[in-house]
């Protein structure tokens, strides 16, 4: 074998192997960091919606004390107003019963007899004089007595592909309240609650405040699910036909460990029909039972595919290293042997007798110290040329490297910042939202007026931080549209009311609600709310204090028209003109003192254009404006309304 074969064998033979290794090592660390850091943004983001669930439990509870003392709820208060009383406060159940469980008002079924109070933890705390609450399992009997046949009915969740009932009982944020006489005494027990069966509102509420609403393939990437024991009853997991998997059950292995061991549960499951990386957590009663679970996911197939492309490209780069490499070795050995098989040639041309080439053979071995010597010249100048370029290379690679993490830093900055702002401001909101309504009347002016302009505050950068997270997404092209047939009032204008209802609050705005039952319209329910929740927004922020605003809904030929109204300083029609553009604010003495960030308009065109609507502000300057979006109607293929 050859010197040159020998070495290019030899010189091929490190370079795979060395990058075999390494390309093993990268293979491996990108696989295990992945979905390390995956599965611990679940277990992150499991904890916290631990904390909201109950922080927003809590909240109801004193809500609905609130709500009851402010509405002087006595015993002799009618069916009538405490089923408004139970629309306002957006729950399922809302009955009042005297002391020893017998029916006062409500829904009650008039056959079933007297409430167990005495064998309801939250009503027998309520008995004692406190505003109680939990999450509790009600059974069909129970659900019967207290709201009928049809609401037992209602909230029975089916099995998979329309097999029996996988369960006739129902889980409710269970809140009660006691109802006192002029003299103190507790005469009554106001009590409801709201059925998380079915209850797909809170559960994207909950990943929204979690994670996000993006999707992949088709299918959301963050999903959360509340259990009825082993049943999903209220979820945003999808099943293979893209329905939401209400019916199904929790794995065996994991309802041993949670609901019967009590204990968490974290790691990777197979969820109806795709692997999550999942967490979950017992959900227990007042007593301690466990009743359900709480869990999260993210869906294992954007981080596969993420692994799949990163090891892909280590591939390109470590096969592309390879074969530079083999060609720089190819390249050396070519230059040391060259030389000497020229000598080589001019030798045996010489032992050939062709003396006319003179080649001069000193015993000093002159000649071919000088060939050896133009050769360490010529390798010196190559190994000083591969030298600079090396240190050109590693300062290129030093730059892409801190371009690279600075721009990583940012995105994980400006993820982590959105995040830590949202749920602070949230529970900052909650806890303020709950001392204004419990404890406004009596704290004096110098503390309840700070502590309303804080209210008002924080839903002003709520609506910033959702501003700007809708920015991204429509920056990145994430908006997209899910729809589907939606009862306008049930669907859209009651979560949009009750969202921004502290906002009105606080400026005492008297909001009026003037939107018919069973108007039927097929739309994206969550762009939807947003919109009207914007609308509703700028009305308490830019109406006048302690003044009107009204929202209204109307059929107009084959339009739907929605439209929010309030008492205020109002605008131009220039100024009009401008209010649906990116960053447009009115700047005006009225406006000085508001914070916006100028986007929520914007958003509101924008998502009436993907419905293929309109939108349009109307004013008359220094008395009212009105803003209105027009949908067009459902085609006449199917029903127009939806049953009330």
């Amino acid at each position: 074998m050859s010197i040159r074969n020998a070495l290019l064998l030899a010189l091929a033979a490190a370079v795979i192997a060395t990058a075999l290794i390494l390309g093993a090592l990268e293979v491996d660390s990108i696989q295990r960091s992945v979905l390390r850091e995956a599965q611990a943004r679940v277990d992150h983001g499991l904890r916290s919606l631990a904390r909201y669930y109950e922080q927003r439990l809590a909240a109801s509870a004193n809500l609905l004390a609130a709500a009851a003392r402010a509405a002087r709820i006595d015993p002799t208060t009618s069916d009538n107003d405490l089923d408004r009383l139970r629309r306002e406060l957006g729950l399922t159940l809302l009955n009042l019963c005297d002391l020893a469980g017998r029916p006062l008002s409500g829904s009650h079924d008039p056959e079933a007899g007297a409430v167990p109070v005495t064998h309801d933890p939250v009503l027998r705390r309520a008995l004692g004089g406190e505003t109680a609450w939990g999450t509790v399992r009600l059974d069909a009997a129970r659900l019967t007595l207290e709201g009928g046949s049809a609401l037992a009915t209602a909230l029975a969740v089916s099995g998979q592909n329309g097999e029996a009932n996988a369960t006739t009982d129902a889980l409710f944020w269970w809140l009660a309240t006691p109802v006192r006489d002029p003299g103190g005494r507790v005469v009554a027990v106001l009590y409801g609650g709201r059925a998380l069966n079915y209850d797909y509102a809170l559960v994207d509420e909950l990943r929204d405040f979690a994670f996000d609403a993006s999707t992949y393939e088709g299918k959301p990437t963050a999903t959360v699910t509340i259990f009825l024991r082993g049943v999903r009853v209220a979820t945003n997991v999808l099943g293979p036909d893209r329905r939401r998997a209400v019916g199904t059950t929790v794995a065996a292995a994991i309802e041993r460990q949670v609901l019967e061991g009590g204990r968490p549960w974290s790691g990777r499951a197979w969820v109806v029909d795709s692997w999550y990386l999942s967490g979950y957590l017992p959900l227990r009663d007042p007593e301690g039972e466990t009743v359900g679970l709480l869990f999260s996911g993210l869906l294992e197939a954007p981080f596969t595919d993420l692994r799949r492309q990163l090891v892909f490209r280590s591939g390109l780069t470590a096969s592309f290293l390879i074969l530079l490499s083999l060609g720089l070795a190819a390249l050396l050995v070519r230059r040391i042997t060259r030389p000497l098989g020229a000598l080589g040639q001019a030798a045996h041309r010489i032992a050939q007798g062709e003396l006319g080439e003179s080649v001069a053979i000193r015993t000093t071995f002159s000649e071919t110290h000088d060939l050896v010597d133009a050769f360490h010249r010529m390798q010196g100048g190559l190994a000083e040329r591969d030298r600079r370029l090396r240190e050109q290379n590693a300062e290129l690679a030093t730059t892409n490297a801190r371009l690279a993490e600075t721009n990583t830093n940012y995105m994980e900055m400006l993820g982590f910042v959105t995040h830590e702002l949202k749920s602070p401001t949230a529970a900052v909101q909650m806890l303020i939202n709950g001392l204004v309504e419990v404890h406004g009347e009596k704290l004096p002016p110098a503390l309840s007026q700070p502590l309303v302009r804080i209210q008002r505050n924080c839903e002003e950068m709520q609506d910033m931080i959702r501003d700007y997270l809708d920015l991204s997404r429509a920056e990145r092209g994430e908006f997209e549209l899910h729809v589907e047939r939606i009862d306008l009032l049930h669907d859209v204008v009651e979560p949009s009311v009750t969202m921004t209802r502290a906002l009105f609050t606080s400026r005492e705005i008297a909001l009026g609600v003037d939107v018919p039952a069973g108007i039927a319209l097929d739309a994206d329910p969550e762009l939807l709310r947003s919109l009207v929740g914007n609308f509703l927004s700028n009305a308490a922020k830019y109406g006048t204090a302690k003044g009107r605003a009204t929202l209204e809904a109307r059929i107009t030929g084959a339009a739907i028209e929605i439209s929010v109204w309030n008492e205020g300083p109002g605008f131009t029609p220039e100024e009009a003109g401008r209010l649906f553009e990116k960053f447009a604010r009115i700047r005006n003495a009225d406006t000085r003192d508001k914070r916006g960030s100028g986007l929520g308009l914007w958003f509101c065109r924008r998502i009436a254009e993907l419905h293929g609507g309109t939108v349009r502000a109307e004013s008359e300057p220094g008395a009212w404006a009105r803003f209105t979006l027009s949908l067009p109607r459902p085609l006449p293929a199917g029903d127009e309304t939806l049953p009330a």
